[in-house]
């Protein structure tokens, strides 16, 4: 059970990590009995993802570069939210703007899963934007109107993760 931590030992902490930031962001304390809870949850939490994720010959990989970059693409993305919450609020509250819904399939060529999934809620996330399935390397999105739809196809956020995995597999 620990021999897979172990093989991977800096991808187990780094999970562990990440784990307890979100934990101690979300209990908004940090009284010894949240960080005990915490650190006890994480701790399972990481064991169980060890034993989904880590194969025998692939340890994770992350560097400085990468974690500047998923920062940007944070930055970024909270901007894109707040850009697309005031198109909706305009779309919503003016009964002259036409509601046009509209079903977008693209390719997401994206390599690794946590690239994908990180794509994927990014897109729902944002407002008038919501991913309704990926399979494969197709992905299906539903948008509020259709600029909004064809605008996800070329969507920066997406070039920028494609930047991440490029960091990932040329360093």
């Amino acid at each position: 059970m620990f021999s897979r931590i172990r093989s991977d030992l800096f991808g187990a902490l780094f999970i562990f990590s990440l784990l307890l930031a979100f934990w101690l962001l979300i209990s908004a304390s940090i009284h010894w009995q949240h960080i005990l809870v915490g650190v006890i949850f994480c701790f399972i939490l990481t064991i169980f993802w060890s034993n989904l994720t880590i194969a025998a010959d692939i340890k994770t990989g992350f560097n400085l570069k990468q974690l500047f970059m998923l920062l940007k693409y944070f930055f970024f993305l909270g901007i894109d939210i707040v850009i697309a919450n005031i198109g909706v609020a305009l779309i919503v509250l003016n009964p002259k703007k036409p509601i046009s819904p509209g079903i977008v399939i693209m390719r997401c060529d994206l390599e690794r899963s946590l690239s994908r999934v990180l794509y994927v809620n990014s897109i729902t996330l944002t407002p008038g934007t919501i991913t309704v399935e990926l399979e494969g390397n197709l992905l299906i999105v539903h948008a509020l109107t259709e600029d909004v739809a064809h605008g996800v196809e070329d969507w920066a956020l997406y070039r920028r993760l494609q930047e991440v995995e490029g960091i990932y597999n040329n360093g």
